[in-house]
């Protein structure tokens, strides 16, 4: 299928996606507007909405494209720690939801899910119209015809920020599970893994989360991978909670270290050259690694 051209006022269309099988069968791309509704350290964020031939488009269904800042690079290249975290977290999540323990004790039960994003190459940058109808210049201040961008579903609902890749974590009205979660990644992995940055939306039966990071021994997952110097940052501010204790979790090896306190909340990247070298070593002050439980 060939997307009809769409010079709609302040808009662009996005079309060559890289994958045009999506996991509900259908050929996607997206329209979105022109500014930004957020951004982060990395990437500007733009609502928009689904085109193409499947559900998510007939539904006429918001949409999220992400695109790098200037100051990055941007091809697809720096797309795969992205999809890459995003993959292992929801295959980390389906487990979760199917973990014993969690379908014994844990009341209520709101699965876990991870939107995976579609990885998209924008073929023009459309027009835009001025007063509605005289035509404009292509607008190229955030994207180019040949980048590659992210879409995924707009999370509706009241988005939070859970915990963080650099030691944040929420305290107050916000439910333990995630923070559980988080603390059940590492344990389950063996020490290998622990999937955090955890932010998103709560629904009545589950949580929907994006843009999550993944602190691996390997340092596997891009720039906001911290490895074992991130680990031990996020659980020397994770206080363990009723659910870490109904899902049979272990002590967090750094109870009883001095708190760093409230972190901020967006990413984090900076390290010592002292956490740098342990983690060229893959060796934490506080923990070994041990058998997975979870291949």
């Amino acid at each position: 299928m060939t997307p009809s051209w769409n010079e709609c006022d302040g808009s662009w269309t996005l079309v060559d996606t890289l994958w045009l099988y999506h996991e509900d069968g259908a050929y996607y791309w997206a329209e979105f507007e022109r500014e930004p509704f957020s951004q982060g350290s990395f990437r500007y964020a733009f609502i928009g909405k689904y085109r193409g031939n499947g559900p998510q488009a007939k539904c006429n269904n918001n949409c999220v494209t992400k695109v790098f800042k200037a100051t990055h690079a941007r091809n697809f290249r720096d797309w795969r720690p992205e999809l890459a975290v995003s993959k292992k977290a929801q295959w980390f999540a389906k487990r979760f939801n199917n973990d014993e323990l969690y379908r014994l004790y844990v009341y209520p039960k709101r699965r876990l899910q991870f939107v995976v994003p579609l990885i998209a190459r924008t073929r023009e940058v459309a027009r835009y119209r001025i007063l509605g109808f005289i035509p404009g210049r292509r607008d190229t201040r955030y994207v180019l015809p040949q980048e590659f961008v992210a879409i995924e579903p707009f999370l509706e609902g009241n988005y939070q920020k859970f915990n963080s890749n650099g030691g944040y974590e929420c305290w107050e009205n916000v439910s333990s599970l995630l923070p559980a979660f988080c603390h059940w990644t590492w344990h389950v992995s063996g020490h290998k893994y622990m999937v955090c940055d955890l932010q998103g939306v709560k629904c009545q039966n589950e949580y929907k989360l994006t843009d999550p990071a993944i602190h691996s021994v390997h340092q596997e997952f891009g720039v906001t991978d911290l490895g074992v110097a991130g680990m031990e940052m996020v659980l020397a501010n994770h206080r363990c909670n009723s659910i870490c204790t109904q899902l049979g979790l272990p002590q967090n090896p750094m109870n009883g270290v001095s708190r760093p306190g409230r972190r901020r909340t967006s990413y984090s990247h900076d390290l010592t050259n002292e956490q740098r070298q342990r983690n060229r070593q893959g060796r934490s002050n506080y923990f070994q690694r041990l058998p997975a439980l979870l291949e």
